[in-house]
C-alpha cells in the first residue's frame, strides 16, 4: 500500500485539482455552481493525474531515464517493488475509471439535450487520458520531444478552467481564459522546475524538454516568465471583469509567496536543490487557486 500511494505522487494532486477550483469559482461567481459537477469533475481529474502518474513512471523506467544517476527520489518501479505487468493493469483499471466518471460528468452537465457538446467533450476526455498515457510512454512519447509544457498548459490550464466552467454554464467567456493560462503558466512551472532537476540526466537519456534546449541559465529565465505571466493573469482578471468588492481581491495575497519563492529559484546552484522548490510551488499555487475559487463565490 505504501508502495502505490508513493506512485500516486500526493504532492501533485493538489496541483491537479487547481482548475477544477478555479473552474467552481468562476461558475459561482456568475451563477452556474452545481455541486455535483464540482464533486465528479474533483474525482475525474484527481484519477486522471494519478494515471498520468503511473504512465510516467512506466514510462521513464522504460527509456532509461530513471537510473541510477537521476537527482530526485527512487521510485517503486525503480527499485522493483512493482513490476511492469502490474503497472499495466493498473493503468487500465484507472483509464476505465476515468473513462467511466467522464460519462457521468458529461450525463450530469448537459443530461441528453446536447449531443453536440456531449461529443465534443468526449473527445477532449479521450484527448486528457491518452494525453495522461502518452506523456512518456511508448516511441511516439511526446513529454521526450519537448511538448510537455504545451501538453500542461492545455490539460491543466484551457481545458481544466474554460473547458470546466462550461460545464457548468454551457457558455464560452473570453475573459475565462484569463486564469485559465495564468494556471496553466505556474504549473508549466512546476515541470520546469522538475525538469531542471533532471536537466542532465534527462540529456543523457535523450529525453529532450525545454529546460534540456535551452540550458540552465535560459531555462530560469523561462521560469521566470511563467511565474510573472502566471500572476499577471490572475491580477489582470479582477481588473477587467470590474470586481468592486475588495472582499473579492483578497486572493491575490497568495500569489506573493509565488514571488517570494521565485527569487529563491534564481539562487539555486545545485540541480538537487530544485526538488525542494517543487512542492512550495504546487502548494501554493493549488492554495491560490482555492482563494481564488473562495473570493469569487462570495
Amino acid at each position: 500500500m505504501k508502495v502505490w500511494i508513493e506512485a500516486c505522487r500526493p504532492r501533485t494532486l493538489p496541483l491537479s485539482a487547481a482548475g477544477v477550483m478555479i473552474a467552481a469559482g468562476l461558475a459561482a461567481y456568475w451563477g452556474y455552481f452545481r455541486v455535483s459537477v464540482f464533486v465528479i469533475m474533483l474525482l475525474m481529474v484527481l484519477l486522471l493525474q494519478i494515471m498520468a502518474n503511473f504512465a510516467d513512471e512506466y514510462g521513464d523506467l522504460g527509456h532509461g531515464a530513471d537510473n541510477e544517476s537521476r537527482v530526485g527520489p527512487k521510485r517503486g518501479m525503480q527499485r522493483g517493488e512493482i513490476t511492469k505487468e502490474t503497472m499495466k493493469r493498473a493503468l487500465v483499471v484507472v483509464g476505465v475509471l476515468c473513462a467511466a466518471l467522464m460519462i457521468a460528468l458529461l450525463l450530469v452537465s448537459f443530461g441528453l439535450s446536447h449531443w453536440d457538446y456531449m461529443a465534443i467533450f468526449v473527445a477532449l476526455g479521450a484527448l486528457c487520458i491518452i494525453g495522461a498515457i502518452k506523456y512518456t510512454v511508448g516511441r511516439g512519447a511526446y513529454g521526450y520531444r519537448a511538448l510537455g509544457d504545451l501538453a500542461t498548459m492545455l490539460f491543466f490550464g484551457l481545458i481544466a478552467v474554460v473547458g470546466g466552467f462550461f460545464l457548468y454554464s454551457l457558455q464560452l467567456v473570453p475573459v475565462v481564459f484569463l486564469p485559465a493560462v495564468g494556471l496553466g503558466c505556474l504549473a508549466v512551472g512546476v515541470l520546469n522546475l522538475n525538469n531542471m532537476r533532471d536537466r542532465e540526466t534527462d540529456a543523457a537519456a535523450g529525453k529532450k524538454t525545454i529546460a534540456v534546449m535551452l540550458g540552465r541559465r535560459g531555462a530560469v529565465v523561462y521560469h521566470s516568465l511563467l511565474l510573472s505571466i502566471g500572476v499577471a493573469c490572475f491580477i489582470a482578471f479582477p481588473l477587467v471583469i470590474g470586481v468592486a468588492n475588495p472582499l473579492r481581491w483578497l486572493y491575490l495575497l497568495l500569489a506573493v509567496p509565488i514571488l517570494v519563492q521565485l527569487s529563491r529559484t534564481l539562487r539555486v546552484t545545485e540541480l538537487a536543490d530544485y526538488d525542494s522548490l517543487m512542492r512550495p510551488l504546487s502548494m501554493n499555487t493549488a492554495l491560490l487557486a482555492l482563494a481564488f475559487a473562495l473570493c469569487m463565490g462570495i
